[in-house]
Formats: structure tokens, sequence, C-alpha cells
């Protein structure tokens, strides 16, 4: 109950203030993610970091966007970057910036104006508006659950999880240039999200893990899609608060992995500000999604066939 009080907190001037700033509610959102999400792998300082982090990394990708193979280069170094704090056990506090640094690549948040302008003020605006709300959730998370910072458990051959961490990374880099120089752009960020998502340095192959993913991802489309047929579309942005307090709340309480990802799915879900059909963006995202599952098993292969000399899907221990 701490825990939906303190969402609710979160979430209560960021609302208020977008009355009056627009856009606001969508930038502030990367920032309770990343704050929520860093302060459960590692406590307020790592919280705060990984905040700070995605902002100049978010900034730096918009003002990028142009530049396709930049780009495909700064996923590359995130991967690399997972991959050497996996090995050191430590990959949770960095896991959200491969997962929502691409969606600054996909499209620029629309702060201020849609589409945004982007100038000075809209640079200054998104950093302003991430820091700030990032060290409010924080605080308030601090208040509800003092004391958070979970113990590191270093990968047993981290020079593995190094090479995973280089090939998600290659393959999110792929997608990438594939997604921005083709006509596929639409959401394949849930390709990429899956692929983090599913990210395990250690067992690299997780059967029950990535069928909790899929079947999570499609209950969560149709959770929404149904509540999308009683509620106009300016409510449902509000509810994707409490989708993110039982998102946590199902992580802490370790629930089956399909129950995490309904909840996830259906809080980026409802924070979506597209213009398309509902149930076409379903439909690209389930696509995606279940794209992004097998290459998730193509990186468990190349692991095995690169790291180990195998061919094969299991991590060492199996």
């Amino acid at each position: 109950m701490k825990l939906l009080v303190a969402m609710i907190v979160v979430a209560l001037p960021v609302l208020i203030a977008s009355i009056w700033v627009p856009g606001v509610t969508a930038v502030a959102f990367f920032g309770v993610l990343a704050a929520t999400f860093g302060w459960m792998s590692g406590g307020a300082r790592v919280g705060m970091g990984v905040v700070a982090s995605l902002a100049a990394l978010g900034v730096i990708a918009v003002l990028l966007r142009e530049h396709t193979w930049i780009l495909a280069l700064m996923l590359i170094l995130l991967g690399i970057l997972y991959g050497y704090a996996a090995g050191r056990g430590v990959g949770k506090m960095v896991l959200q910036l491969p997962i929502l640094v691409p969606y600054f690549m996909l499209k620029p948040p629309a702060l201020f104006r849609d589409p945004p302008v982007i100038d000075l003020a809209y640079v200054v605006g998104v950093i302003v508006v991430m820091l700030a709300v990032g060290l409010w959730t924080i605080l308030i998370l601090q208040l509800a659950a003092p004391g958070r910072k979970p113990a590191p458990k270093p990968a047993p051959k981290p020079q593995i999880a190094l090479l995973y961490g280089t090939i998600l990374g290659l393959i999110s880099a792929a997608v990438m240039v594939i997604g921005t120089t083709t006509e596929i752009k639409t959401h394949w960020v849930w390709i990429t999200l899956t692929l983090y998502v599913l990210a395990d340095p250690q067992q690299l192959y997780e059967p029950k893990k990535m069928f909790g993913r899929v079947l999570g991802t499609i209950a969560g489309f149709t959770l929404v899609t149904l509540v999308a047929l009683v509620l106009p579309a300016g409510v449902m942005i509000y509810l994707a608060v409490p989708a993110l307090w039982l998102c946590v709340v199902f992580m802490l309480l370790k629930k089956p992995y399909w129950q995490y990802t309904l909840v996830l799915t259906a809080a980026v879900i409802l924070m979506d500000t597209s213009d398309v059909s509902t149930l076409l963006l379903d439909a690209e995202r389930l696509g995606f999604t279940i794209v992004g599952a097998g290459l998730s098993v193509i990186a468990a292969f190349l692991v095995n066939f690169v790291g180990y000399g195998r061919l094969g899907l299991a991590g060492s221990q199996r």
C-alpha cells in the first residue's frame, strides 16, 4: 500500500503540470521509469545516476537523430556497457539505458509542442523535467521503503557476459538501422525492448521466461484494447500510474513473469500518444515482440558458438 501511495504522490505534480506544460507527461514518464527501476536495482544513488544518464543520452540521441550510424554506435556501446556491468553483477542497474534510449531515437518526446521544436529550450526542458521527476520519484520511494540496496551477484564468467552484451548491442544497432532507413518506421523499439527484457547473461536462454514474455505481452495488449473500448483516450494515460505500481509490486513479490510483463506492457501502451489506432499498434507490437524473442534465441546461440565453441542455447551451468 505504501508503494501505491508513493506512485500516486509521484504522479500528482506531473499530472498537474501537464495542464500548463504540453507534453510534460511523456518526458516525465521516462524519468519515473528510470528512477523506479534504477532505485529497485541499486538504491537511491544508482537510481539518480540512471536518470541523469538517460537524460543525457536521450538528448544526444535526439540531437543526432539524422546520423543513423552514430546512433548505431551508441547502441553497440550501451550493449557493451550492459555486458560489462552484468559480468560484475550490476547489469540491472544499467538495463534501462539500452531499453529506453531507443525510444528517443524513434521519436523525440513531444515537449512544449507536437511535433517538438528541437532547440535549446527543448533540450534544457527535457533534462530539467527528467532530473526533477527522477529526484522526486526516488525521494518518495525512499520514504516509502528506505534502505533498499540489493547486493551485486557477479557472473561466473564475466567475459561471457561482456560477449553477450556486445551481441545484444550489435543486434539492437542492426534493428535500429533497419527501422530508421526502411519503411518499417513504426514501433521497432519493441524489438530492442524485448531483447533486453529477456536478457540473461548467465542462463542465456530460458524458455519459461520467453513464453511468459510473449504471453504477458498478448495479455497486456488485450487488456488495454478492452479498456480502450469503454474509456476515452484522454483518460487512458492516467491508468499508467496504477499499472506501473503493479509492475513494481509484482517484481518485488516475484510474481510469475507473465504477470509482470502484462502490467509493464499495459503501462507502456497507456503512455503512448500515437495517433495510430489501438488495434494496429497492438498488431505491430505483438509482431515485434515475437521478433525480439526470436533474436534473443539467436543471441544465445551466438554466445555459445563464439564464447564456448559449441552449438547450443543454454548457459554454462546447465
